[in-house]
Protein backbone atom coordinates (compact mmCIF):
# COMPACT_ATOMS: atom_id res chain seq x y z
CA UNK A 1 0.00 0.00 0.00
CA UNK A 2 1.33 3.54 -1.34
CA UNK A 3 1.45 6.44 1.46
CA UNK A 4 -1.43 8.08 -0.24
CA UNK A 5 -3.38 5.02 -0.06
CA UNK A 6 -2.33 4.30 3.98
CA UNK A 7 -3.34 8.22 4.47
CA UNK A 8 -6.32 8.51 2.86
CA UNK A 9 -7.70 4.82 2.98
CA UNK A 10 -7.26 4.15 6.95
CA UNK A 11 -11.02 3.57 8.06
CA UNK A 12 -12.04 6.26 10.53
CA UNK A 13 -12.94 5.74 14.20
CA UNK A 14 -16.51 6.53 15.79
CA UNK A 15 -15.85 9.14 18.64
CA UNK A 16 -16.64 7.85 22.02
CA UNK A 17 -20.41 8.25 22.90
CA UNK A 18 -20.30 10.22 26.50
CA UNK A 19 -22.83 9.87 28.66
CA UNK A 20 -24.28 13.46 28.95
CA UNK A 21 -23.11 15.44 31.86
CA UNK A 22 -25.40 14.96 35.63
CA UNK A 23 -27.72 18.19 35.75
CA UNK A 24 -26.00 20.57 38.74
CA UNK A 25 -28.25 20.84 41.80
CA UNK A 26 -29.42 23.87 42.93
CA UNK A 27 -28.03 25.16 46.15
CA UNK A 28 -29.71 25.24 49.03
CA UNK A 29 -30.42 27.80 51.81
CA UNK A 30 -30.05 26.96 55.56
CA UNK A 31 -30.50 29.76 57.77
CA UNK A 32 -30.63 30.43 61.68
CA UNK A 33 -31.21 33.44 64.09
CA UNK A 34 -29.85 34.40 67.82
CA UNK A 35 -30.95 37.16 69.97
CA UNK A 36 -30.10 38.27 73.39
CA UNK A 37 -31.52 41.52 75.65
CA UNK A 38 -27.53 41.84 76.63
CA UNK A 39 -27.27 44.77 79.36
CA UNK A 40 -30.44 46.84 78.70
CA UNK A 41 -33.90 46.44 80.24
CA UNK A 42 -35.56 45.50 77.16
CA UNK A 43 -35.83 43.90 73.88
CA UNK A 44 -35.80 46.21 71.50
CA UNK A 45 -35.28 44.76 67.93
CA UNK A 46 -37.14 42.73 65.95
CA UNK A 47 -36.57 40.43 62.92
CA UNK A 48 -38.11 38.08 60.41
CA UNK A 49 -37.20 35.03 58.07
CA UNK A 50 -39.78 33.92 55.52
CA UNK A 51 -39.83 31.16 53.16
CA UNK A 52 -36.72 29.51 54.36
CA UNK A 53 -38.24 26.01 55.36
CA UNK A 54 -40.98 26.08 52.60
CA UNK A 55 -39.09 24.57 49.46
CA UNK A 56 -42.00 26.06 47.37
CA UNK A 57 -42.50 29.35 48.66
CA UNK A 58 -38.76 29.46 48.34
CA UNK A 59 -38.81 28.70 44.86
CA UNK A 60 -41.53 30.49 43.70
CA UNK A 61 -40.96 33.90 46.16
CA UNK A 62 -37.78 33.87 46.69
CA UNK A 63 -36.15 34.15 50.77
CA UNK A 64 -36.97 37.28 52.57
CA UNK A 65 -34.93 38.37 55.74
CA UNK A 66 -35.93 41.82 57.93
CA UNK A 67 -34.01 42.96 60.73
CA UNK A 68 -34.79 46.35 62.67
CA UNK A 69 -32.94 47.52 66.08
CA UNK A 70 -35.43 49.86 67.71
CA UNK A 71 -33.54 53.20 69.52
CA UNK A 72 -33.16 52.79 72.87
CA UNK A 73 -32.14 56.25 73.51
CA UNK A 74 -36.27 57.37 72.10
CA UNK A 75 -39.65 56.21 73.43
CA UNK A 76 -41.06 53.03 72.22
CA UNK A 77 -37.89 51.78 70.62
CA UNK A 78 -39.79 47.98 70.38
CA UNK A 79 -43.06 49.54 68.68
CA UNK A 80 -41.26 51.30 66.25
CA UNK A 81 -38.70 48.06 65.53
CA UNK A 82 -41.57 45.80 65.06
CA UNK A 83 -43.78 48.14 62.96
CA UNK A 84 -40.76 48.29 60.90
CA UNK A 85 -40.35 44.81 60.23
CA UNK A 86 -44.34 44.25 59.99
CA UNK A 87 -44.48 46.53 57.13
CA UNK A 88 -42.01 44.94 55.06
CA UNK A 89 -43.45 41.42 56.01
CA UNK A 90 -46.55 42.35 54.56
CA UNK A 91 -45.60 44.00 51.32
CA UNK A 92 -42.95 41.26 50.61
CA UNK A 93 -46.72 39.34 51.04
CA UNK A 94 -48.59 41.13 48.96
CA UNK A 95 -46.21 41.22 46.17
CA UNK A 96 -45.95 43.98 43.50
CA UNK A 97 -44.85 43.24 39.87
CA UNK A 98 -42.09 45.62 41.09
CA UNK A 99 -38.89 44.98 40.43
CA UNK A 100 -36.26 44.10 43.69
CA UNK A 101 -34.99 47.16 44.10
CA UNK A 102 -38.00 49.41 43.31
CA UNK A 103 -39.81 47.47 45.53
CA UNK A 104 -37.52 47.42 48.74
CA UNK A 105 -37.01 50.65 47.95
CA UNK A 106 -41.12 51.62 47.89
CA UNK A 107 -41.57 49.64 50.83
CA UNK A 108 -38.48 51.00 53.09
CA UNK A 109 -40.21 54.26 52.79
CA UNK A 110 -43.71 53.05 53.46
CA UNK A 111 -42.18 51.55 57.21
CA UNK A 112 -40.69 55.18 57.35
CA UNK A 113 -43.52 56.65 57.05
CA UNK A 114 -45.92 53.92 59.04
CA UNK A 115 -43.43 54.25 61.99
CA UNK A 116 -43.63 58.15 61.82
CA UNK A 117 -47.05 58.10 62.02
CA UNK A 118 -47.87 55.58 64.83
CA UNK A 119 -45.00 57.03 66.92
CA UNK A 120 -45.71 60.76 66.18
CA UNK A 121 -42.25 61.39 65.30
CA UNK A 122 -40.86 60.15 68.87
CA UNK A 123 -39.36 56.63 68.10
CA UNK A 124 -37.39 55.36 65.19
CA UNK A 125 -35.34 52.28 64.08
CA UNK A 126 -32.63 51.02 61.77
CA UNK A 127 -33.65 48.97 59.02
CA UNK A 128 -32.21 45.27 56.93
CA UNK A 129 -33.81 43.69 54.74
CA UNK A 130 -32.26 41.02 51.92
CA UNK A 131 -34.05 39.41 49.51
CA UNK A 132 -32.29 36.02 47.97
CA UNK A 133 -33.74 34.31 45.01
CA UNK A 134 -32.54 32.08 42.48
CA UNK A 135 -29.11 32.81 43.55
CA UNK A 136 -29.33 36.77 43.49
CA UNK A 137 -29.17 39.03 46.50
CA UNK A 138 -30.56 42.22 47.26
CA UNK A 139 -30.74 44.53 50.42
CA UNK A 140 -32.13 47.79 50.95
CA UNK A 141 -30.61 49.62 54.87
CA UNK A 142 -30.96 52.30 56.58
CA UNK A 143 -29.39 53.38 59.62
CA UNK A 144 -26.61 50.99 61.16
CA UNK A 145 -27.64 47.68 61.21
CA UNK A 146 -25.58 45.86 59.36
CA UNK A 147 -24.98 42.96 56.66
CA UNK A 148 -21.98 40.89 56.12
CA UNK A 149 -20.82 38.62 53.49
CA UNK A 150 -18.22 35.46 53.98
CA UNK A 151 -16.98 34.26 50.58
CA UNK A 152 -13.22 32.62 50.12
CA UNK A 153 -11.91 33.10 53.85
CA UNK A 154 -12.40 36.90 53.65
CA UNK A 155 -15.58 38.46 55.40
CA UNK A 156 -17.30 42.02 53.72
CA UNK A 157 -19.77 44.62 54.57
CA UNK A 158 -21.85 44.94 51.71
CA UNK A 159 -24.13 47.98 53.01
CA UNK A 160 -23.03 51.03 53.58
CA UNK A 161 -24.03 52.64 57.65
CA UNK A 162 -26.00 55.85 58.23
CA UNK A 163 -23.98 57.45 60.75
CA UNK A 164 -22.22 60.69 61.22
CA UNK A 165 -18.65 58.83 61.33
CA UNK A 166 -19.44 59.10 57.15
CA UNK A 167 -19.49 62.71 57.23
CA UNK A 168 -16.68 62.84 59.29
CA UNK A 169 -14.79 60.50 57.22
CA UNK A 170 -15.18 63.08 54.42
CA UNK A 171 -13.97 65.96 56.55
CA UNK A 172 -10.60 64.08 57.11
CA UNK A 173 -10.08 63.86 53.41
CA UNK A 174 -9.76 68.21 53.45
CA UNK A 175 -6.92 67.99 56.64
CA UNK A 176 -3.32 67.12 56.71
CA UNK A 177 -2.52 65.31 57.82
CA UNK A 178 -5.37 63.14 57.52
CA UNK A 179 -6.17 61.30 60.47
CA UNK A 180 -8.65 58.42 60.49
CA UNK A 181 -8.59 57.89 64.46
CA UNK A 182 -9.65 61.47 65.16
CA UNK A 183 -12.53 60.71 63.41
CA UNK A 184 -13.46 57.27 64.78
CA UNK A 185 -13.46 59.07 68.20
CA UNK A 186 -15.34 62.10 67.93
CA UNK A 187 -17.94 61.62 70.53
CA UNK A 188 -20.74 61.69 67.85
CA UNK A 189 -19.10 59.44 65.40
CA UNK A 190 -21.92 56.62 65.55
CA UNK A 191 -24.93 59.47 65.72
CA UNK A 192 -27.10 57.79 63.09
CA UNK A 193 -28.26 60.59 60.18
CA UNK A 194 -30.72 58.17 58.90
CA UNK A 195 -33.61 56.08 60.62
CA UNK A 196 -37.12 54.70 59.44
CA UNK A 197 -39.58 56.64 61.22
CA UNK A 198 -37.95 60.65 59.97
CA UNK A 199 -40.39 62.43 59.00
CA UNK A 200 -38.71 62.38 55.46
CA UNK A 201 -36.02 59.60 54.75
CA UNK A 202 -33.30 61.17 53.77
CA UNK A 203 -31.23 58.40 52.66
CA UNK A 204 -31.27 54.77 52.44
CA UNK A 205 -28.44 52.30 51.16
CA UNK A 206 -29.77 49.88 48.08
CA UNK A 207 -28.14 47.15 46.26
CA UNK A 208 -29.85 48.82 42.24
CA UNK A 209 -28.19 45.43 40.71
CA UNK A 210 -27.90 42.08 42.53
CA UNK A 211 -25.19 40.02 44.03
CA UNK A 212 -24.51 36.23 42.80
CA UNK A 213 -24.17 33.90 45.50
CA UNK A 214 -21.94 31.28 45.08
CA UNK A 215 -22.02 27.59 46.97
CA UNK A 216 -20.21 28.36 50.33
CA UNK A 217 -21.34 31.79 50.67
CA UNK A 218 -22.66 33.01 53.91
CA UNK A 219 -24.64 36.25 54.84
CA UNK A 220 -24.94 37.46 58.19
CA UNK A 221 -27.64 40.39 59.29
CA UNK A 222 -27.06 41.83 63.12
CA UNK A 223 -27.76 44.74 64.76
CA UNK A 224 -24.75 46.95 66.06
CA UNK A 225 -25.24 44.89 69.11
CA UNK A 226 -22.72 42.45 66.80
CA UNK A 227 -21.17 44.42 64.22
CA UNK A 228 -20.33 47.23 67.09
CA UNK A 229 -19.24 44.36 69.23
CA UNK A 230 -17.36 42.19 67.30
CA UNK A 231 -14.22 42.47 64.97
CA UNK A 232 -13.91 40.88 61.41
CA UNK A 233 -11.61 37.98 62.24
CA UNK A 234 -14.63 37.10 65.24
CA UNK A 235 -17.46 37.20 62.60
CA UNK A 236 -15.41 34.91 60.29
CA UNK A 237 -14.95 32.30 62.59
CA UNK A 238 -18.80 32.14 63.36
CA UNK A 239 -20.03 32.46 59.62
CA UNK A 240 -17.27 29.66 58.55
CA UNK A 241 -20.03 27.26 61.00
CA UNK A 242 -23.39 25.86 59.83
CA UNK A 243 -25.90 28.09 60.76
CA UNK A 244 -27.30 27.06 64.02
CA UNK A 245 -23.21 26.66 65.28
CA UNK A 246 -22.63 29.84 64.31
CA UNK A 247 -25.25 31.70 66.09
CA UNK A 248 -24.92 29.89 69.01
CA UNK A 249 -20.87 31.19 68.54
CA UNK A 250 -21.93 34.65 68.10
CA UNK A 251 -23.68 34.69 71.37
CA UNK A 252 -21.20 33.26 72.90
CA UNK A 253 -18.20 35.88 71.73
CA UNK A 254 -20.83 38.54 72.41
CA UNK A 255 -21.39 37.83 76.31
CA UNK A 256 -18.04 36.99 76.56
CA UNK A 257 -17.03 40.51 75.93
CA UNK A 258 -18.61 40.81 79.57
CA UNK A 259 -19.52 44.99 78.35
CA UNK A 260 -21.73 46.47 81.34
CA UNK A 261 -23.88 48.63 78.29
CA UNK A 262 -23.98 45.64 76.17
CA UNK A 263 -26.90 46.65 73.70
CA UNK A 264 -29.78 44.07 72.39
CA UNK A 265 -27.79 41.68 70.17
CA UNK A 266 -29.29 40.02 66.91
CA UNK A 267 -28.58 38.03 64.11
CA UNK A 268 -29.48 35.93 60.98
CA UNK A 269 -27.14 33.71 59.76
CA UNK A 270 -27.74 32.61 56.38
CA UNK A 271 -25.24 30.28 54.16
CA UNK A 272 -26.11 28.82 50.37
CA UNK A 273 -25.20 25.31 49.80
Amino acid sequence: MGLLDWVFGRKKTAAPVLPPPEPEAPPTIQAANVQGIGGREDQEDSFALLNVTDRDALERDGLFAVLADGMGGLSGGRAASQIAVEELCQAFRAGSGEDIPAFLERAARNASRAVFDACGGQSGSTLLAAHWKDGLLHWVSVGDSAIFLSRNGGVFQLNREHTYLNTLYGEELDRDPICRQRAECHPDAHRLTAFVGMEELPDLDLSLRPLTLLRGDTLLLCSDGISGVLSPAELLEAMSLPPAEGCALLETMVLEKGLMEQDNYTGVLITCR
